[in-house]
């Protein structure tokens, strides 16, 4: 059966495999099994062997992907699984990892290519992308979970609003709302997905006369404790109560910046023990020194 080489950008990591070049080894290759296909991804050499912090705030065609034994009818279904890979590797690196394109059968010069845009970033990764191996590891206690997740949760929608509240040189307070919308984004799908009640703009703890609308510190609280996460918050929502009536707060830049960090802790170990990951990870707030276990 033929292959598909597909063509991926913006994902600066390492690979797990070594390949032989006249100039000597690269850890360049990585081999994920997903949906019952394999997926070989070749990383470009000078991403590989080069500090990532160079390849910041462009479009990088950075990997060359090789899915063997493709019947016809599959393509299809092999991309879009490339495509939910993408997606996962965009959450691990926060940096937008997109498919582009690929060539089908492989070697015929047959191509289907896609207008894309999105830039590389390197910056406070949730996985050492640097460490192939671990790269593996988490597509592969992550990729089942986020199949069956991805609509009902809009988890694409959810990594999109993460890697927007990353871009550099915006205000802090648009950081700041970019993340509450994920956290209502992800409040309103986990409260549809359990069948609650919505009239009038909310979700009501029953269907009698009697019955009243849950807070949103109640219903995040049940979102968190879903997942086994017990975290206060009630700072946070009095800030996303002053950001989301005003637009601005009159608190310092320093305050508004560790308050993001914290937000964005939140949604990052959330969202990890969503999609059932377990390991090690990097925190946001400590520049990514601090590694934490799930």
């Amino acid at each position: 059966m033929p292959d598909i080489r597909a063509y991926v950008a913006n994902f600066l990591g390492c690979g797990s495999g070594l390949t032989q070049y006249q100039d000597g080894w690269v850890r360049d290759s990585l081999l994920f099994e997903c949906d019952g296909f394999r997926f070989q991804f070749i990383q470009n050499q000078e991403i590989a062997t080069r500090n990532p912090g160079k390849f910041k705030g462009r479009f990088v065609s950075s990997t060359e992907v090789m899915i063997r034994d493709v019947r016809n009818k599959d393509v299809s279904k092999a991309i879009n699984a490339l495509h939910r890979i993408c997606w996962l590797l965009s959450f691990a690196s926060l940096s937008r990892v997109i498919c582009y394109g690929y060539e089908y059968p492989y070697g015929t010069g047959l191509e289907r290519l896609w207008a894309v845009s999105g830039a590389a970033d390197y910056f406070r990764p949730i996985i050492n992308i640097r460490n192939g191996e671990e790269t593996v590891r988490f597509i592969n206690k992550t990729y089942n979970n986020y199949k069956g997740l991805e609509r009902d949760r809009k988890l694409n929608v959810v990594i999109d609003y993460l890697l927007h509240a990353e871009k550099p040189d915006q205000p802090t307070e648009v950081r700041l709302i970019l993340a509450f919308i994920v956290l209502e984004n992800l409040k309103h799908t986990y409260a549809k997905n359990m069948s609650l009640p919505y009239k009038r703009g909310c979700f009501w703890k029953g269907t009698a006369k009697r019955s009243k609308p849950y807070p949103f510190q109640e219903l995040v609280d049940l979102m968190f404790r879903q997942v086994k996460m017990r975290k206060g918050l009630t700072r946070v929502k009095n800030l996303r109560n002053e950001m989301i009536h005003t637009g601005l707060t009159n608190r310092s830049h320093a305050w508004q910046w560790k308050k993001y960090e914290q937000v964005h802790d939140l949604l990052r170990e959330y969202l990890l023990r969503l999609l059932g990951f377990s390991g090690d990870y990097h925190t946001y707030a400590a520049t990514g020194r601090e590694i934490r276990k799930l």
